[in-house]
């Protein structure tokens, strides 16, 4: 490929017309099917063109362009210095000098252009808390629950916006119709323009979950060779599900009203089953509750915490339902 080579080398040949046809073509592919690679090609050529003569049949010919500067510099210098001594010597060095000062140029302003535009990947986690919103170079928001992490570009290229991802998040993407925004999380991708999301792709689950707040998102998985082997179009108050152990992609409908609770600090509870109630909470606050009461699905609780500490949500509950909450860490027995 172009970009295991040397590209100021490369181009500059292609402009003299040294490439073999196959390098012609790698790079006739290259300049056509990138818009900025396209302008920059157009720019260098012009600094080419100015550098150097063509032709009237535009095949060129260094022989002839040189022959051209010789008259110039003939009709010039004959009038003050002896012609016949210095006029080889002078068109030698300037024929030289031009020719190499052109290539200088021309490698400089590639090596410009892919310098700058070179993707510098860079890595943000969240540790053992929530993060604070991470703001991406398009715009993009990015919130991270604990123990996530994401790696993302410092500049996003000119046709699309990639990150790679794991953990759980919410994203809220920028609009941007011409630079789709992906999320890689294993073989799975979501795929949108500009909407919010929460994400939940943990490792060591093997599941991978999409929630849409607003807007449309693509949900897929991909093989070896990144195609793609099935997908669902996900909108607001869908849930996308997939397993990378079965490969299974399925759509339904969101029933988790708490689903981002732990970026906004809300839990919410209505008539809702006790053995779920506490399934929530320690997901929220990050511990496990144990017990082997199979009643507690018969109880309900209705009520709202708003950024409440774990030990005043589980005082309310053991005030509710006479429940006592013992700890050994984060590991809750509960009677």
């Amino acid at each position: 490929m172009l970009k295991n080579r040397n590209i100021e080398s490369q181009l500059t040949n292609y402009l003299a017309g040294e490439c073999t046809p196959a390098e012609q073509l790698e790079i006739e592919v290259l300049i056509q099917s990138d818009s900025e690679i396209n302008n920059t090609y157009n720019e260098l050529k012009q600094v080419w063109d100015n550098s150097v003569s063509h032709s009237t049949n535009d095949v060129y010919d260094i022989d002839s362009a040189w022959v051209n500067v010789d008259k110039h510099i003939n009709n010039k210098v004959v009038a003050t210095v002896n012609q016949s001594i210095i006029k080889k010597p002078i068109l030698r060095f300037i024929k030289y000098a031009a020719s190499i000062a052109a290539v200088f140029v021309i490698a400089f302003a590639v090596y410009q252009f892919f310098y700058n535009n070179t993707l510098v990947t860079k890595s943000f986690a969240s540790g053992n808390a929530v993060s604070s919103a991470l703001q991406l170079a398009d715009g993009s928001k990015v919130v991270l629950n604990a123990g996530s992490e994401v790696k993302y570009p410092e500049k996003f290229g000119s046709h699309g916006r990639e990150v790679y991802f794991w953990g759980e998040a919410f994203f809220e993407i920028a609009p941007d119709p011409t630079r789709p925004f992906v999320i890689e999380t294993g073989d799975a991708r979501i795929k949108v323009l500009g909407t919010s999301f929460n994400v939940k792709a943990f490792p060591e689950t093997g599941i991978t979950e999409v929630v849409v707040n607003s807007g449309t998102v693509l949900f897929y998985h991909v093989d070896n060779n990144n195609s793609i082997l099935g997908q669902v179009i996900l909108q607001k108050g869908d849930k996308g599900v997939y397993n990378r152990l079965t490969h299974k992609l399925v759509k339904m409908e969101n029933d988790d009203i708490n689903f981002i609770s732990w970026k906004t600090g809300v839990l919410v509870f209505n008539e809702t089953p006790l053995n779920e109630v506490i399934t929530v909470v320690g997901n929220k606050y990050g511990v496990k509750f144990h017990t082997e009461n199979k009643r507690l699905s018969q109880l309900k609780l209705t009520a709202t915490f708003d950024n409440e500490s774990l030990d005043s949500v589980l005082e309310v509950l053991s005030l509710v339902h006479k429940l006592q909450f013992t700890h050994n860490g984060k590991d809750y027995l509960v009677k």
